[in-house]
């Protein structure tokens, strides 16, 4: 059930008059907005009183929100069950799930249905033994997302700094360089090539990610050595019964953590212990990862920025100022003998490495990283990547390249690159017809389409040679087959 129709149902079918008046009494709505069902429907997703029904609302119903909205996600009433239950929140009691959760449904309507920020509606089923508490959804709607009240209340401000760790991937590529070999695998690896971080081609973005994970496996393995309770399972972060269990998210605090920093200003900082709101809803429970934890294991890791003042330490993301500074290829690209291109890897920005990884093979050569030549590659590459002034420097300086962009230009417009692709050759301007009314019209989709080309040829996907072989033998005519390498 997406939001729109949960918005109409809610509007039309699930609100009684004193839910209405309700809503308008806390959004502020005039008697002319809401004269009729399909005026309030029209009016309800505005930001009219959205600012002032939200000043109502305590911190962990604010938290509550937040994931709601980073989440983007459906659920049950029993989410609520960690703002509204027993102080075991999370913990299931006894009797029917309408004796469990009737409260808290109660409490869910008048503190967020009735004040008009939430979007309520029945799930549909076919199961005869569904109660209606079971099959109630709840959606907060992305249009109020930019009205919730800060997260933090105790940030402070400062043009100041801070600091970052040094970038952990550069050390793996001095390693890479060193060829060391170690008994634990490094993240910077050459195949063919090409440069991996782990088993996912070099990027800006897989390198984030690399840096995300490495911090999430520290919370966990300082946690599990510091911990005296019980270990933290994917079960224990509970979002309610009704939900499938691929719907349950993984246990890791550090996509909403992320987003909660992202929420801040850009001189806006923040002690770690002002997370703990966000976690204990986010967990459903007071027993997590330390919000310190947590904040400390993102510095090391160079996912964090801190900053120390009056012997209490404060967090936030890393900003431009953070980043390395940008330099030119001259800086970070020296031609050697043999035509290859040494790259001084402490200096070279992310974004020119990923572009030679996508256009150039990357070797190891006495100790130094360099990039060789590679047409093939350079082929494959998005016209995006051809058009970046770091290629026109390799071309300028040196020969080894200047020669493959010669050929390159040559051939570029004459090449196909393609991969599970088949051209055959149609010679009969009738069965070209028909193949094209068939196999060629813009309805048609792409995995199922027949490209026709000049000079009689047309190309499709491999996986339609059985399709195309009996429509062309069924009109009558014979298949050659030819074999290339």
């Amino acid at each position: 059930m997406n939001p729109t129709q949960m918005l109409y149902e809610m509007c039309h079918s699930v609100l009684t008059n004193a839910d209405i008046k309700a809503i308008c009494k806390s959004r502020g709505f005039s008697d002319q907005e809401t004269r009729t069902r399909s005026l309030f429907e029209n009016v309800f997703l505005s930001s009219s009183g959205v600012e002032a029904a939200m000043s109502t609302l305590t911190p962990m119903e604010i938290a509550a929100l937040h994931l709601l909205r980073q989440e983007n996600r459906t659920v049950d009433v029993a989410f609520f069950e960690r703002l509204y239950g027993s102080d075991k929140t999370g913990t299931r009691g006894y009797g029917t799930f309408t004796q469990q959760f009737k409260s808290i449904f109660s409490s869910v309507q008048t503190r967020l249905v009735r004040k008009g920020l939430l979007l309520i509606a029945e799930a549909k089923t076919n199961s005869p033994t569904k109660t209606k508490m079971e099959l109630w959804r709840y959606h907060f709607p992305a249009e109020f997302g930019p009205a919730l009240p800060s997260l933090f209340t105790n940030s402070i401000h400062t043009s100041e700094t801070g600091s970052v760790k040094a970038d952990p991937f550069r050390q793996e590529l001095l390693g890479l360089q060193r060829q060391r070999r170690e008994s634990q695998p490094v993240a910077a690896k050459l195949e063919r090539g090409i440069l991996l971080v782990e088993m996912h081609e070099f990027s800006v973005d897989a390198v984030q990610q690399w840096q995300q994970s490495r911090w999430e496996m520290d919370i966990l393995r300082a946690n599990l050595k510091a911990s005296v309770g019980p270990v933290y399972q994917q079960s224990d972060i509970f979002l309610g019964y009704l939900l499938s269990e691929g719907d349950y998210r993984k246990p890791t605090p550090l996509p909403v953590v992320s987003y909660a920093l992202e929420q801040l200003d850009a001189d806006e900082w923040i002690a770690s212990n002002q997370l703990d709101t966000l976690l204990d809803v986010f967990y459903a429970s007071k027993s997590h990862p330390s919000s310190a934890l947590i904040c400390e294991q993102g510095y090391e890791n160079g996912c964090l920025a801190r900053y120390e003042s009056d012997s209490r330490t404060y967090y936030r993301l890393p900003d431009a100022r953070h980043l390395p500074v940008e330099v030119s290829p001259e800086h970070y690209l020296k031609a050697s003998a043999d035509g290859a291109m040494a790259i001084d890897v402490e200096r070279i920005p992310y974004r020119d490495l990923e572009t030679l990884n996508r256009s150039a093979s990357l070797e190891v050569n006495h100790g130094q990283l360099t990039v060789i030549p590679n047409l093939l590659k350079l082929i494959e590459a998005p016209e995006a990547v051809h058009e970046q002034p770091l290629l026109r420097y390799l071309e300028a300086k040196s020969p080894a390249f200047k020669a493959v962009f010669k050929k390159f230009n040559a051939q570029w417009g004459r090449v196909i690159v393609h991969d599970n692709l088949l051209v055959a050759r149609v010679t009969d301007l009738s069965l070209r017809v028909r193949l094209e009314k068939t196999f060629g019209g813009e309805e048609t989709q792409a995995a199922q389409r027949v490209v026709f080309l000049p000079d009689d040829y047309i190309a499709f996907p491999r996986a339609m040679l059985g399709e195309v072989e009996k429509f062309v033998k069924k009109a009558g005519h014979v298949i050659k087959t030819v074999q290339t390498e």
